[in-house]
Formats: C-alpha cells, structure tokens, sequence
C-alpha cells in the first residue's frame, strides 16, 4: 500500500466531508489508523487523540530511525549504481537487474519515506496537493518494480542453471528490455493510485476542530478500492515470492544432483557452478530480507481491509509506524548484502572508498601545503 490506510465509516453522520463526498464513503486517509463512526461517537470527541496519539520521545526515534534509512538508502544505493554503471565487468545481466533493484530502492529513500511518515505522524496531509496521488503512487510503483525485478532475476538464475545453452540467449538488450517491460507493468499496477487520491478536507462536529485536509480515495467506489487493495497485496508480495520460493527451490534441486568428476575440464565447470552458487545465495538472501521486511507490513494491509476492528486497538498508530518502517528499511539492506557476499561488488565498494579518500586526503594535504607555503611567505617578507 502507498499510505497508512484509514477505512472510516461515518454512518452516525458525525462528519461533514465537503465537496460532495458523501458520509457513507469509505476513505482512504493518511493518517495512523483506522476508526469508525460507530467507535468514534462512542468514545467522546477525545477518542482519536487518546487512542492514536504517539508520545514525544516515540516521535523523537522514529524520526531518527525514518531519517538514518532514507540516508543509507540513498546513499548505499546510488553507489551501487556507481559501481556497475562505471565498471564494465560489472555490466552483467543479473547486475543490470540489481542496478534496476537500486533504482527503486533510491526512489522509496526519497519519496516514500519521509513523505509518508510525516503525512501519518501529523495525521493529515500536509503537503502540496498534487503529491497526495504522486506519493502512494512512485512508492506502489517502486515495490511493484523491486519484486517484479527479484522475481525476473530468480527466473533468470533459474535458466542459467537448468539451461545453460539457453540462457546465453538472455543478452544485456534483452535483460533492459525486460527492465523496461518491469517499469511499464509496475507503472500500469500503479495506476489506481494516481487516478483515485485526491485531498479532501474534513470538518469534525464533535471536537469542533477546523477543516483538515486528508489524501483519500474519491476515484473510485469503496468495494473496488477493496478489492483493487486485495489484488495489490497479492500481486506485489504473495504472488511474486511464491513464484520466487518455486523457482529457486528448483535451483536448489537441480544443484544438489550435479556432481564434479576429477578431470581438468570439469574442475573448471566446478568452479562456474561454484560462482553462481555464491550469486544465487545472495540473492536468495536479498529475496529472504525482502519478504521478512515487509511481511508484518502486507499482512496488515490485508487485516485492515478484511477486519477494520484492527484499527481501533490502543496503540495501533505506533504498531504501524514500526511495521511501515521495517518495510521501508528493506531499501537500506542490499548494498550491505552485495558488499559481504559478492567478492566483485566488495572488491568495487573498496576501490570507490579508497579512492574516495585518497582524493580528500590529497585535497586536505595540497590544501595544508598552500597554508604553510602562504604562512612561509609572509614570515619571509
């Protein structure tokens, strides 16, 4: 999901929501949980702050916590691009794939995430209007992109494998066309979100409290929003990693009944098979973080919607702030994997910080020196 859904049902007529949107339509709203008209008018006009309010010091670490995992996102994975858009020996098609992975990723660590915590932590959108649909939509698209990609590299691991001889057919301009095919399908998934959300801004009788605005569903008719919500969580987290756990099952399968003879020829086959056992391990770790990441996440997604009496639990909103952000650190996690289990990417990583400071390390010496020699200068004359 884009944003913190919050399904509220206003049948008691307890707020007005402008604009036309009737007070029997379900909302999608980014704020921290869901609550319902019957439970809202029953617990007083207070009930939404004492339920759903997060204490300072909470505040204080999640935004610590959100800020360091869009930073290392950032960061880590635009060096991940570095490294295979500058190194050719680095151009393979399973790193074309990686470089797609970090691409998303890079996308979550700048839009989704600090957009979206602070929509959910100030229970309201505070934003330009136009990002309401922007936002959900680049971090539907980006998921959609970093699953469809681990499942494209899982089939194409697989192929290289079972079918050596055919799979020397999957070419660099086949692996970015599949990259484009990925982008066009992950942009198509999306869509929903970009047509459906727009800001609505809400007046609370009980409370007296002025209008505010929210990012909600006015696009579309509640039970296709559901059912378009189900789809979603289907489609970009159960659907992909059961093709994922299928495919590298067969791997696993198909390496445990090949067997190494003495022979020169094959020692050398040996150490082909040995190299893409250390490729396929991590990615099957890079799979394994994905899907433990954002696990808690999804399947509240589909408790929400199946069950919305969720949401009105004490302590949901912190909850949610912990899940969203596990998932959200799923992004930050990848160059670490590449750097501890892929020889070449450590080797790269190394070379790109060494050079790194070595350059400043030259900068601060000529630096020092054209000091020394200017202090030299003057003491002289």
């Amino acid at each position: 999901m884009a944003v913190m859904e919050v399904v509220q049902y206003y049948e008691l007529g307890t707020l007005n929501l402008t604009d036309g949107v009737d007070n029997s339509t379900v909302l999608q709203v980014s704020v921290v949980a869901n609550v319902s008209g019957e439970a809202y008018a029953t617990n007083s006009s207070d009930t939404f702050s004492s339920l759903y309010e997060v204490p300072l010091d909470i505040v204080v670490l999640l935004s610590f916590c959100y800020g360091l995992v869009s930073f290392v996102s950032i960061l880590g994975n635009v060096l991940v691009l570095w490294i295979v858009a500058s190194s050719r020996r680095m151009q393979t098609v399973t790193n074309l794939f990686i470089a797609n992975l970090a691409v998303a990723d890079v996308i979550i660590g700048v839009f989704s995430i600090p957009f979206q915590f602070q929509a959910a932590l100030l229970q309201r959108w505070a934003l330009p209007y136009f990002m309401c649909a922007f936002c959900p939509y680049v971090q539907v698209v980006s998921v959609n992109v970093s699953v469809f990609t681990l499942t494209a590299i899982a089939v194409e691991r697989y192929r290289a494998i079972t079918s050596p001889l055919k799979a020397r057919f999957c070419s660099k301009a086949t692996a970015k066309l599949l990259v484009l095919v990925i982008w066009l399908s992950s942009l198509v998934v999306a869509s929903p979100n970009a047509l459906a959300l727009r800001v609505v801004l809400v007046v609370d009788k009980i409370s007296g409290l002025r209008e505010r605005p929210f990012c909600v569903n006015t696009g579309m008719r509640p039970f296709t929003w559901k059912a378009y919500n189900h789809a979603l969580v289907c489609a970009q987290y159960f659907l992909p990693l059961g093709v994922i756990c299928y495919t590298y099952g067969k791997i696993w399968k198909k390496l445990r009944q090949s067997r190494a003879p003495g022979n020169m020829e094959t020692v050398r086959d040996a150490n082909i098979v040995r190299n893409k056992n250390k490729v396929i391990k991590m990615m099957v770790i890079v799979v394994v973080t994905f899907a433990l990441c954002w696990l808690p996440y999804q399947t509240y997604n589909l408790l929400a919607e199946i069950y919305p009496a969720i949401n009105s639990y004490r302590y949901i909103n912190v909850i949610w702030f912990c899940m969203h952000w596990l998932a959200m650190s799923n992004s930050c996690y990848n160059p670490f994997i590449y750097a501890i289990y892929s020889e070449k990417f450590s080797a790269e990583f190394k070379a790109r910080m060494s050079c790194c400071l070595k350059r400043k390390f030259e900068d601060s010496a000529y630096m020092a020196s054209s000091i020394i020699s200017q202090v030299s200068f003057r003491i002289k004359y």
